[in-house]
Protein backbone atom coordinates (compact mmCIF):
# COMPACT_ATOMS: atom_id res chain seq x y z
CA UNK A 1 0.00 0.00 0.00
CA UNK A 2 0.90 3.52 -0.45
CA UNK A 3 2.47 5.49 2.54
CA UNK A 4 0.92 8.71 2.81
CA UNK A 5 4.23 10.56 2.52
CA UNK A 6 4.67 8.99 -1.04
CA UNK A 7 0.85 9.68 -2.24
CA UNK A 8 1.47 13.48 -0.88
CA UNK A 9 4.59 13.52 -3.03
CA UNK A 10 2.42 11.70 -5.97
CA UNK A 11 0.11 14.17 -6.14
CA UNK A 12 2.03 17.16 -6.29
CA UNK A 13 4.20 15.88 -8.89
CA UNK A 14 0.91 14.84 -11.11
CA UNK A 15 -0.03 18.21 -10.42
CA UNK A 16 2.88 19.55 -11.63
CA UNK A 17 2.54 17.32 -14.64
CA UNK A 18 -0.76 18.22 -15.55
CA UNK A 19 0.36 22.06 -15.45
CA UNK A 20 2.45 21.64 -17.38
CA UNK A 21 0.07 20.47 -20.32
CA UNK A 22 -1.92 23.12 -19.76
CA UNK A 23 -4.46 21.91 -17.05
CA UNK A 24 -6.21 23.95 -14.40
CA UNK A 25 -5.05 21.79 -11.81
CA UNK A 26 -7.27 21.64 -7.82
CA UNK A 27 -6.94 19.45 -4.58
CA UNK A 28 -10.38 17.60 -4.41
CA UNK A 29 -11.94 16.12 -1.59
CA UNK A 30 -11.46 12.34 -0.72
CA UNK A 31 -11.23 10.02 -2.46
CA UNK A 32 -10.50 11.49 -4.75
CA UNK A 33 -6.97 13.60 -5.15
CA UNK A 34 -6.81 16.04 -7.45
CA UNK A 35 -9.56 17.56 -10.22
CA UNK A 36 -8.18 19.06 -13.80
CA UNK A 37 -9.96 21.14 -16.47
CA UNK A 38 -8.37 21.82 -19.66
CA UNK A 39 -10.46 22.73 -22.88
CA UNK A 40 -13.79 19.84 -23.04
CA UNK A 41 -11.70 17.40 -20.65
CA UNK A 42 -12.61 17.10 -17.52
CA UNK A 43 -9.99 14.89 -15.14
CA UNK A 44 -10.49 13.12 -11.61
CA UNK A 45 -7.03 12.07 -10.57
CA UNK A 46 -5.93 9.19 -7.68
CA UNK A 47 -2.96 8.16 -6.22
CA UNK A 48 -3.49 4.61 -4.63
CA UNK A 49 -1.75 1.36 -4.60
CA UNK A 50 -4.95 -0.44 -2.52
CA UNK A 51 -6.99 -2.63 -5.17
CA UNK A 52 -10.46 -1.90 -3.06
CA UNK A 53 -9.47 1.76 -3.24
CA UNK A 54 -8.91 1.77 -7.30
CA UNK A 55 -11.70 -0.15 -7.83
CA UNK A 56 -14.29 2.05 -6.52
CA UNK A 57 -12.38 4.78 -8.12
CA UNK A 58 -12.81 2.86 -11.57
CA UNK A 59 -16.39 1.28 -11.24
CA UNK A 60 -17.74 4.87 -10.00
CA UNK A 61 -18.74 7.24 -12.90
CA UNK A 62 -17.91 11.40 -11.69
CA UNK A 63 -19.84 13.76 -13.77
CA UNK A 64 -19.49 18.00 -13.50
CA UNK A 65 -21.79 20.44 -14.85
CA UNK A 66 -20.59 22.49 -17.16
CA UNK A 67 -21.51 25.02 -20.05
CA UNK A 68 -23.38 21.81 -22.01
CA UNK A 69 -24.65 20.36 -19.66
CA UNK A 70 -23.32 17.62 -17.35
CA UNK A 71 -19.85 16.25 -18.38
CA UNK A 72 -18.29 12.55 -17.35
CA UNK A 73 -15.26 13.14 -16.22
CA UNK A 74 -11.95 11.14 -17.49
CA UNK A 75 -10.56 9.30 -14.80
CA UNK A 76 -6.33 9.18 -14.26
CA UNK A 77 -4.72 6.60 -11.72
CA UNK A 78 -1.19 6.60 -10.49
CA UNK A 79 0.22 3.70 -9.10
CA UNK A 80 3.35 1.54 -8.69
CA UNK A 81 2.12 -1.21 -8.12
CA UNK A 82 2.52 -3.18 -11.65
CA UNK A 83 -0.48 -5.79 -10.36
CA UNK A 84 -3.32 -2.95 -9.56
CA UNK A 85 -5.99 -2.63 -12.37
CA UNK A 86 -8.14 0.10 -12.97
CA UNK A 87 -9.86 -1.33 -16.05
CA UNK A 88 -12.13 2.12 -16.31
CA UNK A 89 -9.14 4.60 -15.91
CA UNK A 90 -6.26 5.77 -17.93
CA UNK A 91 -3.67 4.47 -16.09
CA UNK A 92 0.03 5.47 -15.11
CA UNK A 93 2.24 2.84 -13.94
CA UNK A 94 5.74 4.09 -12.66
CA UNK A 95 7.39 4.12 -15.92
CA UNK A 96 4.23 6.51 -17.18
CA UNK A 97 5.07 8.75 -14.10
CA UNK A 98 8.61 8.60 -14.77
CA UNK A 99 8.26 9.34 -18.18
CA UNK A 100 5.87 12.25 -18.02
CA UNK A 101 7.66 13.84 -15.13
CA UNK A 102 10.68 14.01 -17.20
CA UNK A 103 8.53 15.53 -20.04
CA UNK A 104 7.33 18.05 -17.46
CA UNK A 105 10.53 19.34 -16.73
CA UNK A 106 11.90 19.44 -19.93
CA UNK A 107 8.60 21.23 -21.48
CA UNK A 108 9.49 23.89 -18.88
CA UNK A 109 13.16 24.29 -19.89
CA UNK A 110 12.28 24.53 -23.20
CA UNK A 111 8.92 26.83 -23.14
CA UNK A 112 6.85 24.98 -24.77
CA UNK A 113 3.52 23.02 -23.38
CA UNK A 114 3.06 19.61 -22.53
CA UNK A 115 1.06 16.91 -24.46
CA UNK A 116 -0.32 14.01 -22.69
CA UNK A 117 -2.34 11.43 -24.21
CA UNK A 118 -5.40 12.94 -22.35
CA UNK A 119 -9.04 13.76 -22.89
CA UNK A 120 -8.89 15.24 -26.60
CA UNK A 121 -5.34 15.60 -26.88
CA UNK A 122 -3.60 14.50 -30.40
CA UNK A 123 -0.42 13.58 -28.00
CA UNK A 124 0.34 9.97 -29.24
CA UNK A 125 0.78 7.40 -26.49
CA UNK A 126 4.68 6.91 -26.45
CA UNK A 127 6.54 3.47 -25.48
CA UNK A 128 9.36 1.40 -26.10
CA UNK A 129 7.44 -1.87 -26.50
CA UNK A 130 8.02 -3.25 -29.77
CA UNK A 131 8.15 -0.67 -31.92
CA UNK A 132 7.61 -2.46 -35.32
CA UNK A 133 4.33 -2.38 -33.90
CA UNK A 134 2.96 0.10 -31.73
CA UNK A 135 -0.80 -0.67 -32.12
CA UNK A 136 -1.57 -3.11 -29.99
CA UNK A 137 -3.80 -5.94 -29.54
CA UNK A 138 -5.95 -4.23 -26.91
CA UNK A 139 -4.93 -7.07 -24.43
CA UNK A 140 -3.93 -5.24 -21.13
CA UNK A 141 -1.62 -8.02 -19.28
CA UNK A 142 0.99 -6.86 -16.55
CA UNK A 143 4.48 -7.86 -18.67
CA UNK A 144 7.93 -6.64 -19.41
CA UNK A 145 8.36 -4.48 -22.04
CA UNK A 146 9.64 -5.57 -25.40
CA UNK A 147 13.08 -4.32 -25.93
CA UNK A 148 14.42 -6.90 -28.21
CA UNK A 149 13.21 -6.89 -31.90
CA UNK A 150 12.72 -9.89 -33.83
CA UNK A 151 15.46 -9.25 -36.50
CA UNK A 152 17.60 -9.15 -33.42
CA UNK A 153 16.43 -12.20 -31.97
CA UNK A 154 16.43 -14.35 -35.26
CA UNK A 155 20.34 -12.89 -35.30
CA UNK A 156 21.10 -14.22 -31.83
CA UNK A 157 19.51 -17.57 -32.46
CA UNK A 158 21.58 -18.42 -35.20
CA UNK A 159 19.72 -20.61 -37.09
CA UNK A 160 17.64 -20.23 -40.05
CA UNK A 161 13.63 -19.26 -39.02
CA UNK A 162 11.22 -16.40 -38.32
CA UNK A 163 10.86 -15.49 -34.92
CA UNK A 164 7.17 -15.18 -33.23
CA UNK A 165 6.51 -13.28 -30.00
CA UNK A 166 4.67 -15.29 -26.95
CA UNK A 167 4.29 -13.87 -23.73
CA UNK A 168 5.07 -16.60 -20.92
CA UNK A 169 3.07 -16.72 -17.73
CA UNK A 170 4.87 -16.44 -14.87
CA UNK A 171 3.81 -15.74 -10.74
CA UNK A 172 5.56 -12.32 -9.22
CA UNK A 173 5.66 -12.99 -5.72
CA UNK A 174 6.53 -10.94 -2.90
CA UNK A 175 7.31 -12.10 0.50
CA UNK A 176 7.98 -11.21 4.20
CA UNK A 177 9.33 -13.39 6.73
CA UNK A 178 9.48 -13.15 10.71
CA UNK A 179 10.09 -14.70 13.18
CA UNK A 180 13.48 -16.66 14.85
CA UNK A 181 14.33 -20.30 15.45
CA UNK A 182 16.13 -21.95 18.31
CA UNK A 183 18.53 -24.90 19.10
CA UNK A 184 20.40 -25.22 22.07
CA UNK A 185 21.58 -21.09 23.20
CA UNK A 186 21.87 -20.31 19.44
CA UNK A 187 19.48 -18.15 18.43
CA UNK A 188 18.24 -17.81 14.14
CA UNK A 189 16.53 -14.83 12.57
CA UNK A 190 14.33 -15.32 9.77
CA UNK A 191 13.46 -12.05 9.39
CA UNK A 192 13.09 -10.79 5.76
CA UNK A 193 11.77 -9.85 2.33
CA UNK A 194 12.24 -9.98 -1.74
CA UNK A 195 10.67 -10.28 -4.89
CA UNK A 196 11.09 -13.46 -7.77
CA UNK A 197 9.18 -14.53 -10.49
CA UNK A 198 8.13 -18.62 -10.49
CA UNK A 199 7.66 -19.53 -14.71
CA UNK A 200 3.96 -20.65 -14.50
CA UNK A 201 4.80 -23.60 -16.95
CA UNK A 202 8.21 -25.29 -15.36
CA UNK A 203 8.56 -24.28 -12.28
CA UNK A 204 11.65 -22.21 -12.56
CA UNK A 205 12.42 -19.23 -10.78
CA UNK A 206 13.87 -16.08 -11.75
CA UNK A 207 14.78 -12.63 -10.40
CA UNK A 208 12.36 -9.98 -11.67
CA UNK A 209 12.38 -5.74 -10.54
CA UNK A 210 8.56 -4.89 -10.37
CA UNK A 211 9.23 -1.60 -11.43
CA UNK A 212 9.94 -2.97 -14.77
CA UNK A 213 6.58 -4.17 -15.36
CA UNK A 214 3.74 -2.12 -17.78
CA UNK A 215 0.47 -2.72 -18.32
CA UNK A 216 -0.05 -1.44 -21.42
CA UNK A 217 -1.54 -3.27 -24.54
CA UNK A 218 0.87 -6.26 -26.25
CA UNK A 219 1.68 -6.02 -29.81
CA UNK A 220 -0.13 -7.02 -32.42
CA UNK A 221 0.30 -10.76 -33.49
CA UNK A 222 1.34 -12.06 -30.18
CA UNK A 223 0.67 -15.41 -28.43
CA UNK A 224 -0.37 -15.07 -24.54
CA UNK A 225 0.55 -18.61 -23.34
CA UNK A 226 -1.79 -20.15 -20.37
CA UNK A 227 -0.46 -21.25 -17.23
CA UNK A 228 0.05 -24.51 -16.25
CA UNK A 229 0.71 -23.97 -12.78
CA UNK A 230 -2.05 -22.65 -10.97
CA UNK A 231 -1.76 -19.69 -7.81
CA UNK A 232 -2.38 -22.13 -5.26
CA UNK A 233 0.19 -24.55 -6.92
CA UNK A 234 2.51 -21.56 -7.23
CA UNK A 235 1.91 -20.60 -3.39
CA UNK A 236 2.43 -23.90 -2.12
CA UNK A 237 6.21 -24.54 -4.44
CA UNK A 238 7.47 -20.71 -3.51
CA UNK A 239 6.86 -20.89 0.42
CA UNK A 240 8.75 -24.04 0.37
CA UNK A 241 11.46 -22.74 -1.72
CA UNK A 242 11.52 -19.82 0.61
CA UNK A 243 11.65 -22.18 3.72
CA UNK A 244 14.77 -24.37 1.78
CA UNK A 245 16.37 -21.12 1.26
CA UNK A 246 16.16 -19.71 4.66
CA UNK A 247 16.83 -22.95 6.50
CA UNK A 248 20.24 -23.20 8.78
CA UNK A 249 22.21 -25.71 9.92
CA UNK A 250 23.35 -25.09 13.57
CA UNK A 251 26.11 -26.60 15.49
CA UNK A 252 25.99 -26.96 18.92
CA UNK A 253 29.28 -27.07 21.17
CA UNK A 254 28.44 -29.85 23.86
CA UNK A 255 31.02 -30.86 26.82
CA UNK A 256 29.95 -33.34 28.97
CA UNK A 257 33.31 -34.40 31.72
CA UNK A 258 36.55 -34.37 29.59
CA UNK A 259 34.46 -34.72 26.15
CA UNK A 260 33.20 -32.16 23.50
CA UNK A 261 31.27 -32.89 21.09
CA UNK A 262 29.45 -31.18 18.32
CA UNK A 263 25.44 -31.97 17.36
CA UNK A 264 24.23 -30.72 14.42
CA UNK A 265 20.05 -29.87 13.63
CA UNK A 266 18.56 -27.91 10.99
CA UNK A 267 16.35 -24.73 11.84
CA UNK A 268 14.03 -24.21 9.67
CA UNK A 269 10.72 -21.10 9.90
CA UNK A 270 7.32 -22.22 10.25
CA UNK A 271 5.36 -21.49 7.30
CA UNK A 272 3.10 -19.24 8.97
CA UNK A 273 6.03 -17.22 9.37
CA UNK A 274 6.42 -16.21 6.18
CA UNK A 275 3.52 -13.67 4.24
CA UNK A 276 3.01 -14.14 0.09
CA UNK A 277 1.68 -11.92 -2.14
CA UNK A 278 1.45 -13.47 -5.61
CA UNK A 279 -0.12 -11.56 -9.02
CA UNK A 280 0.23 -12.78 -12.95
CA UNK A 281 3.00 -11.73 -14.66
CA UNK A 282 3.58 -12.36 -18.26
CA UNK A 283 7.60 -12.26 -19.82
CA UNK A 284 8.07 -11.44 -23.53
CA UNK A 285 9.90 -14.09 -25.36
CA UNK A 286 10.81 -14.84 -29.31
CA UNK A 287 10.31 -18.07 -30.28
CA UNK A 288 12.58 -19.08 -33.69
CA UNK A 289 11.66 -22.68 -34.76
CA UNK A 290 14.16 -23.94 -37.35
CA UNK A 291 15.92 -27.76 -36.78
CA UNK A 292 15.64 -27.18 -33.59
CA UNK A 293 13.72 -24.42 -31.21
CA UNK A 294 15.52 -21.80 -30.08
CA UNK A 295 14.03 -18.70 -27.63
CA UNK A 296 15.49 -15.31 -26.79
CA UNK A 297 14.23 -13.12 -23.49
CA UNK A 298 12.58 -10.53 -25.29
CA UNK A 299 13.13 -8.10 -22.49
CA UNK A 300 17.09 -8.77 -21.77
CA UNK A 301 18.40 -10.20 -25.15
CA UNK A 302 19.62 -13.66 -23.08
CA UNK A 303 19.01 -16.99 -24.89
CA UNK A 304 16.63 -19.42 -22.84
CA UNK A 305 18.19 -22.39 -21.83
CA UNK A 306 15.61 -24.74 -21.43
CA UNK A 307 12.79 -23.73 -24.24
CA UNK A 308 8.61 -23.32 -23.87
CA UNK A 309 7.08 -26.90 -24.44
CA UNK A 310 5.85 -26.75 -27.78
CA UNK A 311 2.20 -28.13 -26.05
CA UNK A 312 1.62 -25.50 -24.11
CA UNK A 313 -2.10 -23.82 -24.36
CA UNK A 314 -2.60 -20.08 -25.82
CA UNK A 315 -5.11 -18.04 -25.02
Amino acid sequence: MMEQRIREKAVRAVSDILKSAGYDVHHAAAPIDLSAISGSTYLVVVCSDDQDEVTRFSETEYTVKGDQGEKICEKLLVTFDPGIEGPDCVVWYAEEFARYAGESILSKVIGRQLLLPLGDSDAPVHGREFAEDTSGTGIKIPHLPVRVHREEAEEKAGVPGVATLKFLPYWLYRYTSRGSGTFKDQDVSFDGSGVGALNAINGSMTDIDPDTVTRRSIPQGAEVIRPQIDKEAADEKITGLLIQAMTRKVKARQVKGDAIYYEEKNVAPERSNIALELRELFIPIWQIKGKKIIEINAFTGERLREPMDDGVEVF
